[in-house]
């Protein structure tokens, strides 16, 4: 059996990933993501086992920076820790902006797949938030209130990148430019900023 080489793993991850965000997993075959990616299904089968293998490859590569992100996150008051946290998200779904589409696919399959990752990684890192949030006194919500606003910002993050041909129209342009998501950026972080603390973000603490 052929050695799976990273650059042709990354290749049919990343083509996996585009089909599956613009199809689904069920209107997608094996052979579609091989001949897009310039292999044979036979080739494709040597490194994965099976599109379901696939799928859940691509999905776990996709999810798994952002959870990352908020297990290596530093100690740090609420609103220093959420402008780091949102921010990093942005950028990552920048980069793979198939990502939150193929989320969204998932999602409305009932998140089968989705699930399971999700179960594993939040319990542990949700704790932590809470435990940090216990200490921060200032921060204006209970735990319970915590949870939901930990969702809408899941929510909101992820739906910018799944929607961006009708954010093209709210916002008068391509809405995955880098400019733009900069801009979406900025505008998140002064929000979440105005909650934790009642003022708006300063200028130059938006652009850094």
């Amino acid at each position: 059996m052929p050695q799976t080489t990273p650059d042709t793993r990354e290749r049919i991850l990343d083509t996996a990933e585009a089909l599956f965000a613009e199809k689904g997993l069920a209107a997608t075959s094996v052979r579609d993501i091989a001949t897009a990616a310039g292999l044979t299904p036979a080739s494709l089968y040597n490194h994965f086992e099976g599109k379901e293998a696939l799928y859940a490859a691509v999905l776990e590569r996709g999810i798994r920076p952002l959870f990352e992100s908020l297990e290596e996150a530093p100690e740090a008051g609420s609103d220093e820790l959420h402008g780091m946290i949102l921010r990093h998200a942005m950028e990552v779904l920048a980069a793979r902006p198939n990502l939150p589409r193929l989320i969204y696919h998932e999602a409305i399959g009932g998140g089968t797949h989705l699930v399971p990752l999700l179960r594993a990684w939040i319990p542990p890192i949700m704790a932590r938030a809470l435990s940090n949030l216990k200490r921060d006194v200032e921060f204006p919500f209970s735990e319970r209130e915590y949870r939901h606003f930990i969702a809408m910002w899941a929510q909101l993050i992820v739906g910018y990148f799944a929607v961006a041909p009708l954010m093209n129209e709210f916002l008068d342009g391509d809405a995955l430019a880098p400019e733009a998501v900069e801009r979406q950026t900025r505008f998140l972080l002064d929000i979440a900023h105005r909650i934790a603390t009642g003022e708006p973000l300063a200028d130059e603490a938006a652009s850094a």
